[in-house]
C-alpha cells in the first residue's frame, strides 16, 4: 500500500533509508529549495515489516506555465530509492490517481526500474560525469588530459590565487553568475536568494565552499561554489568574467577543488550534468579525467494534457536577456520567475 507524507513530516516522522546516498535526495538539499522557492515536495513510500522498504521523493507543480509531477525540481537528477518494479508501478499509479492531469517529469541516474515501464518515454538524454577521487594525487593530476595541466600552470603562472571565500564575496560571485547565464546562455539566473540559502544551509556548517579565483590585481575573476554531502564532494556552481578568460581560472579553480576534496578524504567528484548541446562544458569535464556516463529525461503525459505555458516563458527570457536591460531588472526578474520553473 502506497502512503504519502509531505517530506518535511516524512524525516520526523520515518526512518528513510539511503536519504543521504547523493545530495539530490538528501534533506539538505530539500530543504535549500524549500526555504527558496516554498516548493511543495512530498514523499510516496511503501512499507513492509513495519520499514520503509521503497520511496520516491517529488514536487506537485501547479502554476501559470505548467501542471507537473516532478523527481525532484531544481536538481541534477534524483532517483528513487525503490526495491521492486512493482513499487515503481505502484508509486506510478498513485500518482496518476491523484494527479490525473498532470504530466510526469524525472532525471534518472542510477535507477533502472523506470526505464523498464513502457508509461515513461526517453524525452532526452545529458552528459553526466564524476571523478574518482581514491587514487593520490599525482595519479589523479597524470589522469587529466595535456591542455587541462597546461592551463593550470598557466594560470598559476599569470599570478592567480584560489582561496576560500567568506559569505560578503558570494555577491562578487553572484554578479559574474547572472552576467554569464544572461550575455553567454539568455537564460535567467537563479535568484540570488538561492544562494544565500546555501550558504547559510550548508556552506556555513562546514558542508561544501565557494573557492574564488584572483587575479594578479586582487579582482574576483571566477568561483567554484562545491557542496559535500556523504563521501562525495559536488561541482556544483561555476563562473567566471569573460573579460578574463585568459588567465583560465576555471580549470585553476576545478584543480583546487580536487585537492579540497582529497584533504576532506572524499572518494568521488560528482561534475554534475551538461546538455548535450554544451560541447565546451562537455570537453572540459572529459579534460578532467572524469568518467562520463548519461542522465535520462523520462516523461509522461497523460493523453489530454494541455497545460504547458512554456511560450510565456520563452518571451519572458529572451525579454530579460536583450543586451540594454539592466542587470538589476534581470535579477528582479530571476526572482519573479525562478520559483515556477520548477
Amino acid at each position: 500500500m502506497v502512503k504519502t507524507l509531505l517530506f518535511s513530516d516524512a524525516l520526523n516522522q520515518l526512518n528513510l533509508p539511503g536519504l543521504k546516498r547523493n545530495l539530490f535526495s538528501s534533506d539538505d538539499w530539500t530543504n535549500i529549495i524549500l526555504k527558496t522557492y516554498n516548493a511543495k515536495i512530498f514523499i510516496k513510500y511503501i512499507e513492509r515489516s513495519n520499514e520503509v522498504v521503497s520511496y520516491i521523493i517529488y514536487a506537485a507543480v501547479k502554476n501559470f506555465l505548467e501542471w507537473k509531477i516532478c523527481i525532484l525540481s531544481y536538481s541534477d537528477y534524483c532517483d528513487g530509492y525503490v526495491e521492486t518494479l512493482e513499487d515503481w508501478k505502484q508509486f506510478f499509479s498513485s500518482l496518476r490517481a491523484e494527479y490525473p492531469q498532470y504530466r510526469l517529469a524525472l532525471r534518472n541516474l542510477r535507477d533502472p526500474l523506470p526505464l523498464q515501464m513502457p508509461e515513461f518515454k526517453r524525452l532526452s538524454q545529458e552528459k553526466f560525469h564524476s571523478l574518482d577521487l581514491r587514487p593520490d594525487l599525482r595519479q589523479i593530476w597524470k589522469n587529466t588530459h595535456d591542455s587541462f595541466k597546461s592551463a593550470v600552470k598557466q594560470s598559476e603562472k599569470s599570478g592567480v590565487r584560489v582561496r576560500r571565500c567568506e559569505k560578503k564575496e558570494l555577491r562578487n560571485f553572484y554578479s559574474l553568475h547572472l552576467n554569464v547565464r544572461k550575455v553567454k546562455y539568455k537564460i535567467f539566473p537563479q535568484p540570488y536568494r538561492f544562494f544565500e540559502v546555501i550558504w547559510d544551509e550548508m556552506i556555513a556548517k562546514g558542508k561544501g565552499a565557494l573557492l574564488g579565483a584572483y587575479s594578479p590585481q586582487g579582482e574576483f575573476i571566477g568561483g567554484n561554489i562545491y557542496l559535500l554531502c556523504g563521501d562525495t564532494f559536488y561541482y556544483k556552481f561555476n563562473t567566471s568574467s569573460m573579460s578574463a578568460l585568459k588567465y583560465r581560472p576555471n580549470n585553476l579553480l576545478f584543480w583546487e577543488g580536487i585537492k579540497y576534496a582529497k584533504a576532506l578524504k572524499c572518494a568521488s567528484l560528482d561534475l554534475g550534468s551538461s546538455g548535450s548541446e554544451q560541447k565546451g562544458l562537455i570537453l572540459f569535464k572529459d579534460h578532467t579525467g572524469a568518467v562520463a556516463s548519461e542522465i535520462q529525461h523520462l516523461g509522461f503525459e497523460p493523453p489530454d494534457y494541455k497545460f504547458s505555458q512554456k511560450r510565456i516563458l520563452k518571451f519572458m527570457t529572451k525579454a530579460f536577456t536583450l543586451p540594454f536591460i539592466p542587470n538589476s531588472m534581470v535579477r528582479w526578474g530571476s526572482s519573479m520567475i525562478y520559483p515556477y520553473l520548477a
